[in-house]
């Protein structure tokens, strides 16, 4: 699905493959390294995760990424437990993850302080290395998104995942990830054939609510996705696992409600909901992301900008201005 940059959005969404290589020079590597080198030297046996929004949906991917190359469970904190509720957490031993495109919201630089001052050792991925955030951390990773002006995260979000999985390839020395990532921004082409998108388009031109579903790492791009259609097109999206949502939410799922299933390149989970949901009447539509970098941990990337271009696409179509939402800023600041 090619397009015109008419849009901030647009011309950002299509700098997204060189951002991602930016990631891969002499200096950005030497960073990770270093950083991975004392996270080995540290050896937590947890990984907590700070973020909101889209970072939040980063975060979710990089969770499964943690978990399954590094064999450590991983925890999401809430800012609010510090900045709402006051309290001071355990860390020593820990490691934190915090992600944040500004860097500038307060309660997350409030929590990071905490937790670095009670024994954590906090690694900000941000794409301000000057800010709140990455002066309350120990560590910092410039995820070298470049300016990025549009109000809905698009280059600062991949490059985020990006970063996070190269300090997973480095902390593991695992070579087949890293080879991968490599491989990235290359397979990251405008013709990148994902037919079922221009299905996608037609099936919520019209419409104000559909369901993405998704399993694994997978699922925090249903989450990132399901924000960018409310935020830039007005359509109430919700976002389920694969599993869960045959729990409850499917009892909407019917009589042509469209459904946006993300397949991930091991294929697993997704198969009962995609028996059954179009057997009550919803409109399943597959997203496959091309097999194209080798890792299961990779390839489902390749299908963020497609989806990012979709969703500018039907903005526009929509009348709407997918720069500038209504009510919305590029920083938001919560207690």
């Amino acid at each position: 699905m090619t397009q015109s940059a008419t849009t901030r959005m647009a011309r950002e969404i299509n700098e997204m493959p060189e951002a991602a290589r930016r990631l891969t020079t002499p200096e950005a590597r030497s960073k990770s390294q270093a950083i991975a080198a004392a996270l080995r030297e540290l050896d937590p046996n947890t990984v907590v995760t700070v973020a909101r929004g889209s970072s939040d949906h980063a975060a979710n991917y990089l969770s499964y990424a943690i978990q399954s190359v590094l064999g450590l469970p991983v925890a999401s904190i809430g800012p609010s437990i510090h900045s709402v509720y006051g309290k001071e957490l355990k860390m020593k031993g820990l490691a934190a993850l915090a992600i944040s495109q500004s860097g500038g919201s307060e309660d997350i630089a409030a929590l990071c302080q905490s937790l670095a001052k009670n024994g954590g050792h906090v690694v900000a991925l941000t794409n301000t290395p000057r800010s709140p955030l990455a002066l309350a951390a120990q560590d910092v990773i410039d995820i070298l998104a470049g300016p990025e002006h549009a109000v809905a995260a698009t280059k600062s979000f991949f490059n985020s995942i990006v970063a996070g999985l190269w300090l997973i390839a480095d902390w593991a020395d695992d070579h087949d990830l890293a080879a991968a990532l490599c491989r990235l921004p290359d397979c990251m082409k405008e013709d990148i054939e994902m037919p079922a998108l221009d299905e996608v388009l037609e099936a919520l031109r019209e419409t104000y609510q559909t369901t993405i579903i998704a399993r694994g790492a997978a699922l925090g791009l249903a989450h990132e996705f399901a924000l960018k259609l409310v935020e830039t097109c007005a359509i109430h999206a919700a976002s389920y696992s694969g599993a869960e949502v045959l729990h409850g939410p499917s009892a909407v799922l019917r009589d042509g409600y469209p459904v946006i299933a993300l397949s991930t390149p091991d294929g697993k989970g997704m198969e009962q909901a995609l028996e059954r949901l179009p057997i009550q009447g919803a409109r399943v539509i597959t997203l496959a992301p091309p097999l194209a970098t080798g890792h299961w941990l990779v390839d489902p990337l390749l299908s963020v900008q497609p989806f990012y271009r979709l969703a500018e696409r039907l903005s526009v179509q929509r009348g709407l201005d997918p720069d500038n939402p209504p009510h919305l800023r590029k920083v938001t600041k919560t207690l």
